[in-house]
């Protein structure tokens, strides 16, 4: 059965109405999680706030879709801040995101699978990872010694809690020193594509599994050194309840801390006067008033609709006509009336028959993450697998609106060839299937309006890392942005840090000294 990708409607209609603010406030636009962010850290500040969102529910992109007895998590893979020390631990408990919640950490990042019956597992400790590297492809040593050092170096790389435009010259030097023994190594793989990286291995399934733990072939090489580097500071993890608990918990911080959530308000342009940002106004005609407009929606409409595209300069206009963001996706989901004692959480397996996800675009091998009861996405004695395919934009919004009918037919078709798939795999999950869901491009369009249909922002290529990405626009007073659309790579780490960071540049911008609290 396929349902429409919505949460529940219980869920929707609890959303609260908030009468129109009486007094100039901070206006944030949307409730994703950089919205939320920088909402709450406002309010500890004293700063009153309130943010209106298009949609029925906050978390933006930090969603699930609820079918049944089933959660089909819409974001969440693994969650770097799990942990302490860590400047993201730290944010995750200042935002209530992750207090009183268990945290899955496990000891490896994925297990892959070939034809010809190679597995490989992939630890997240690095002195297990070279031990299982060299035992699939010993006549690569070499590289993987020196991979695994250049991880080792860059372990330790924190973001400041501060952003570089507030941060006392003092503090941008002592940043510098901290980070200047990762340089060597940053440098070596920031500009050096990942399928060009790969190609340096001579076993042919060693170039192949270091391809899928990075996964898009466009990323820099720098990519895979992160991965590793985080992954194996144990401090990265499933939040239990997912993304859905996940982002409900910052909503209620927000609220508990004096903020306001406007729902069903979608924000068509922002007023400027003498080039300062005074208010928003909405699709219903309504005018806010605002002493200060922080953006945490889209990027480009924010930019080129909202704005109409008269802030921008040449930095800005190469960002949007030449960087890539993270491709649009379909995700399939299944509720699964069985239990898979022995699956590991990410399996990246191959086909025995190609997958085609669009009129372009079709795939050998599939990426399918298991969550059991624990997990709270699901009941005892049952499964939730999903499995997120990169897919064209353009394909699904054009059947959308000329050919439902074709729509619900590929969509369909994907969900039952998916099952057949994981079923050889599995043995007994077809017939075990109790509900499925299929989230498309243009799914995530429709809730969250994301320019090409991306799921995650700037895809950290080797054109766009080490590029500055301002919070603020050209001769625009007044006026923030935060998201995965200043930071490239995108995640949930990076959308509260962006969101932190513009409500610090709001709070100096008002001559208020930040704090950040936890109760």
């Amino acid at each position: 059965m396929i349902t429409a990708p919505m949460p529940v409607e219980e869920k929707i209609s609890a959303a609260p109405a908030v009468a129109r603010p009486a007094e100039k406030k901070v206006i944030i636009i949307g409730s994703g999680i950089a919205g939320l962010a920088c909402g709450c850290y406002l309010q500890m500040n004293g700063i009153a706030t309130e943010i209106l969102e298009a949609s029925l529910l906050p978390g933006g992109l930090c969603t699930a879709w609820h079918r049944g007895p089933y959660v089909f998590d819409g974001c969440m893979r693994w969650l770097i801040g799990a942990q302490q020390p860590s400047a993201f631990h730290q944010i995750w408990t200042e935002l209530g995101a992750i207090t009183g919640r268990k945290i899955f950490i496990h000891d490896d990042m994925l297990q892959i699978e070939g034809l010809e019956g190679e597995t490989l597992v992939v630890p997240t400790d690095l002195d297990k990872l070279a031990r299982e590297f060299k035992r699939i492809a010993p006549e690569d040593s070499r590289l993987i010694d020196k991979l695994v050092r250049d991880a080792r170096r860059c372990a330790p790389l924190e973001p400041p809690l501060t952003p570089l435009e507030l941060m006392h010259p003092f503090a941008k030097a002592r940043l510098g020193l901290d980070i200047l023994p990762m340089v060597p190594a940053i440098m070596r793989y920031k500009n050096l594509p990942i399928t060009r990286y790969v190609t340096r291995y001579q076993n042919k399934f060693m170039r192949q599994a270091l391809q899928l733990i990075v996964g898009n072939k466009d990323m820099s090489a720098l990519v895979l050194v992160m991965l590793l580097a985080f992954r194996t500071r144990n401090n990265t993890g499933f939040v239990a309840g997912g993304s859905w608990d996940f982002a409900m918990a910052i909503a209620e911080r927000y609220a508990k801390l004096g903020g306001t959530v406007r729902y069903k308000s979608k924000v068509i342009s922002v007023q400027v006067e003498k080039n300062r940002a005074v208010g928003v106004h909405c699709a219903d005609g309504t005018l806010v008033p605002a002493q200060t407009v922080v953006s945490c929606a889209d990027g480009h409409t924010t930019i080129f609709k909202m704005l109409d595209g008269k802030f921008v300069d040449k930095k800005l206009l190469y960002l949007y006509e030449h960087c890539q963001p993270f491709p649009a996706i379909v995700q399939i989901s299944l509720g699964i009336q069985k239990t898979f004692p022995h699956a590991p959480h990410t399996l990246n397996l191959p086909l025995r028959q190609c997958l085609r996800v669009d009129d372009q675009q079709q795939y050998d091998r599939l990426e399918v993450e298991t969550f059991g009861a624990a997990s709270k996405l699901c009941p005892e004695g049952t499964t939730v697998m999903t499995v997120r395919l990169q897919t064209r934009h353009d394909f699904w919004m054009e059947l959308k609106k000329n050919d439902p009918p074709r729509y619900r037919a590929e969509k369909k078709r994907i969900v039952q060839e998916i099952i057949v798939a994981l079923d050889q795999r599995f043995p007994g999950l077809g017939p075990a299937v109790e509900r499925s869901d299929i989230a498309t491009p243009a799914t995530f369009v429709r809730y969250t309006g994301n320019w090409q249909g991306s799921y995650e922002g700037w895809l950290p290529t080797p054109r766009i890392l080490g590029r500055r990405i301002p919070y603020t626009l050209p001769k625009l007073k007044n006026f923030y942005m935060a998201g995965h659309w200043v930071v490239a790579g995108g995640g949930l780490p990076a959308a509260a840090l962006a969101g932190r960071y513009a409500a610090q540049m709001v709070c100096a911008e008002q001559g208020k000294k930040f704090t950040a609290t936890t109760s």
